[in-house]
């Protein structure tokens, strides 16, 4: 055969093999592109999941917690208690499940969120259950006020930083409010759940059964938590590197004839996917290393706007601590039967839903700040704090517990929205999260002593009432003086986003 013609050949195969090469590794580039659309989109949407994981979480944890008040009445029938020392041991749990926040902050450092979560929740149904076999009213301060609301705590501030975290950069006001309207959902669905199995069963049986089904439903719902991603694509660089790898494997052959050319083309890509998968492992570990800055956290306690903020969520959840722990007491002095007390406890709880779920719908589209929607709900809840130092009747109080229910949506829907609002940029997730529940802690501590106090006294909730519709006026007047001060400082308006101190 001419020599023309055995070159012509090769040339011809060798064209062939690099189109057959070529037409492989954009069929392979194509692959790998959806094979990386899969994770890509599971993590856009997987926000969502988040929400829908604290959603149950806040359901199992603070229900049977905001339904205290039902078992209030049958720990004081069987132990023969006052009323402040009762109340008092809500008051601690749901105290603690706020002010343990600090050392939560603590374990967080070492352990992932989803882990400390999950210690959490074991915490929390072990105090349920071993509560149940307490010979005393005083060992429950041990099993129900400490270790189920050291356990509350660690489950949800884990768990709703977690989600601040994956909203970071926006939406975190309708996402928050959706999360915690699993804690209204638990006040509406454990309301009846309980009073039927406290009837038929006892409180103890009751106690068991629920630490038994929360901690199942729970851990299960747990394992859902993770971490946002620090960068968006190491992950489809990684697979692109794969790809690229068998790419060269099935071009071995044509790298030999062209080894020149293909050795640089080569060289010139891996030094590419190296800084690539250099920049996104540094990208991932930014800031991994920060340290307490205690400088910063001395200005933090200078500061008249922090000061304002903590005292205002004191009082705010003093007051509102009051349906928690006293209300099914104020009722059953009332005459109320147990049925009809369910029944309130449930219109309370679903005017609440309704407001956050009117928040939810809303999303950022308010036209105001998310701090004077606290402060409007704390303005307004005194009058049907006042109204409920005259009414008698079923018929009577229902409309105002729904009322009520409403009207705390507005505090307990958009606060952490707020305090993200006011000082996320300056402070930083972790700070947010103390700031919003270690003062609400303190103030749930003091709200059953103050209002079993003044019934121990007086033999009536007549004067609790109005104490704490004075205490909300004066919470409403603290929240006010941040945007009153931002405004003298900055020259400007009132709804002005700035954070300076």
């Amino acid at each position: 055969m001419p020599l023309c013609c055995l070159v012509f050949n090769e040339t011809a195969m060798r064209a062939d093999f690099c189109t057959t090469c070529t037409t492989k590794r954009q069929h392979l580039t194509t692959d790998a592109k959806s094979a990386m659309a899969i994770p890509q989109t599971c993590l856009r949407r997987w926000h969502w999941v988040i929400t829908l994981a604290t959603f149950t979480l806040y359901f199992l944890v603070l229900g049977p917690m905001f339904n205290f008040s039902i078992l209030y009445l049958s720990l004081q029938g069987e132990f023969k208690s006052a009323a402040a020392i009762t109340g008092w041991l809500g008051s601690l749990s749901a105290a603690l499940a706020r002010l343990f926040s600090p050392v939560t902050v603590l374990l967080e450092q070492r352990l992932s969120k989803r882990a400390v979560t999950l210690i959490g929740l074991v915490l929390y149904c072990t105090g349920l259950l071993t509560t149940s076999f307490v010979p005393a009213l005083g060992y429950a301060f041990i099993t129900y006020g400490v270790l189920s609301g050291v356990g509350a705590n660690l489950t949800l501030h884990s768990s709703l930083q977690l989600l601040l975290e994956w909203f970071a950069k926006g939406n975190f006001a309708r996402a928050s409010a959706i999360a915690l309207l699993g804690s209204t959902g638990g006040l509406l669905a454990f309301s009846p759940l309980l009073t039927v199995l406290i009837t038929n069963y006892g409180w103890r049986n009751a106690l068991r059964v629920l630490s038994g089904g929360i901690f199942v439903v729970g851990i299960a719902d747990g394992l859902l938590l993770t971490d946002p991603p620090t960068t968006e694509d190491i992950f489809p660089r990684q697979n692109r590197s794969e790809d690229t790898e068998q790419n060269e494997h099935d071009m071995q052959n044509v790298r030999k004839r062209e080894r020149a050319d293909e050795s640089c083309e080569q060289e010139n890509e891996g030094k590419e996917r190296t800084e690539l998968l250099d920049d996104a492992i540094v990208s991932s570990h930014e800031g991994s290393n920060t340290k307490p800055d205690w400088c910063e956290v001395w200005r933090m306690m200078q500061s008249l706007e922090l000061w304002l903020w903590s005292v205002a969520n004191f009082l705010t959840f003093l007051g509102w601590t009051f349906f928690d722990i006293n209300f099914a007491s104020y009722m059953d002095g009332l005459n109320l039967h147990s049925n009809q007390i369910s029944y309130v406890i449930m219109g309370f709880a679903g005017g609440e839903i309704g407001g956050k779920l009117l928040i939810a719908l809303l999303g950022g589209r308010l036209p105001f700040k998310y701090l004077y929607v606290v402060v409007s709900s704390c303005l307004l809840a005194a009058v049907p704090l006042g109204l409920m130092t005259i009414v008698k009747t079923f018929a009577a109080i229902m409309p105002i517990a729904v009322a009520s229910g409403f009207l705390r949506s507005g505090a307990y829907g958009v606060l952490y929205a707020a305090g993200a609002e006011l000082f996320l940029e300056k402070y930083g997730p972790s700070t947010v999260m103390v700031l919003t529940l270690v003062p609400p802690g303190f103030g749930i501590l003091v709200s059953a002593p103050l209002s079993g106090s003044l019934f121990d006294v007086t033999g009536s909730y007549f004067a609790s009432l109005l104490v704490i519709a004075a205490i909300f006026i004066c919470a409403s007047a603290a929240f006010l003086c941040i945007p009153v001060r931002r405004k003298i400082r900055s020259g400007g308006s009132c709804c002005s986003s700035a954070s300076r101190d």
